[in-house]
């Protein structure tokens, strides 16, 4: 092969050398001041962030004292609220203590008396009856008349009387005592 001729190769030095750069020219340098307006806006933003902070503290101290003024003011109010409910326990439990008092037996025994009534003769305690299963119909006929032996008193000491009534029995019916008693149904 042959070598390549020559002139083409100066003309691609000549298109591959750098061209001249067109000048660019700098501003004159000059020397930096800050605007005074700036630089006081930035120390009153600081100032004011200052101040907001020593607010909060401050709001946050107060709203502290408030709060436990509050809680003093309630237990105050709780601890007059508790003496009140003790002086009422307290009356409560004495109205109680006059009540059992005035319930107790031996007193309602002595005011019977007084009253003119006499202690029963014979005591008959009733059954216990279960509450399931259903009671008879009782028997609410009138009861015959029965003629009151006479007694005399002894001195010294009240008179009783005895009353018996006539009890009956039958598998079907339980006995009857000497006054008619009511019971209700079964529901």
């Amino acid at each position: 092969m042959a070598p390549p001729p020559a002139a083409p190769a100066a003309a691609r030095r000549a298109t591959a050398a750098p061209q001249p750069r067109p000048s660019t020219r700098r501003p004159p340098l000059r020397v930096f001041e800050p605007e005074p307006r700036r630089s006081s806006r930035r120390g009153l933003s600081r100032r004011g962030h200052v101040w907001v902070g020593v607010a909060l503290v401050v709001a946050s101290l107060l709203a502290v004292v408030v709060a436990d003024a509050m809680v003093a003011q309630g237990q105050v109010r709780l601890a007059s609220i508790q003496s009140k409910i003790d002086g009422q326990l307290a009356t409560q439990k004495a109205a109680q203590s006059d009540v059992a008092q005035l319930a107790a037996p031996a007193r309602l025994v002595g005011q019977a008396i007084a009253q003119g009534l006499a202690a029963p003769a014979q005591v008959v305690d009733l059954p216990q009856v279960p509450l399931n299963v259903p009671l008879p119909v009782p028997d609410t006929s009138p009861l015959p008349v029965a003629a009151k032996p006479a007694t005399t008193p002894a001195a010294g000491t009240a008179a009783t009387t005895t009353h018996t009534a006539p009890t009956t029995s039958s598998p079907a019916k339980p006995a009857v005592a000497s006054t008619p008693t009511t019971v209700p149904a079964a529901r």
